[in-house]
């Protein structure tokens, strides 16, 4: 019996080095690179986001073929006027099938962009906004069937 326990112990061992071992050399990289200055800078664009009294209304649904996108950009209630606005959509199993346009401001603080949805899936929509000292981005996924 004390064999057939250390036999095991053994096995266990090596089964933890080989683990331990091919866990360090195959890391993902899952901790990003200047994790404080990314994330003091997103405090930094939601602080600003709060003082202005940004509102964004985005689009409630995604189909697929094409789609008129459009965002509503409101500061303090008044619209936001001449502010660059990003459009991305991406689906998110593949990066074969992604699009990114500048969106136009069509009336003031709308502003909108086509888009071409060529598969169903989950996708990803993504409004980058550069308006002076102001850089963000918000996202919503969409179930497209």
């Amino acid at each position: 019996m004390k064999p057939f326990i250390a036999a095991i112990f053994a096995l266990f061992l090596i089964a933890m080095g080989c683990g331990i071992f091919f866990a360090y050399r195959n890391a993902e990289g899952l901790v990003e690179a200047n994790y404080y200055e990314r994330g003091s800078s997103w405090f930094q664009a939601k602080a600003e986001e709060r003082r202005m009294g940004l509102e964004v209304a985005g689009p409630a649904l995604l189909a697929t073929g094409k789609n008129e996108v459009k965002f509503v950009l409101t500061e303090h209630g008044r619209p936001l006027r001449d502010a660059g606005v990003k459009l991305f959509v991406g689906n998110v199993s593949s990066k074969a099938q992604d699009f990114s346009s500048p969106m136009r401001e069509t009336a003031p603080g709308i502003y909108e962009a086509s888009a071409v949805v060529p598969a169903k899936g989950k996708w990803l929509m993504r409004m980058n906004l550069d308006a002076g000292k102001l850089k963000t981005s918000r996202s919503w996924f969409f179930d497209v069937r």
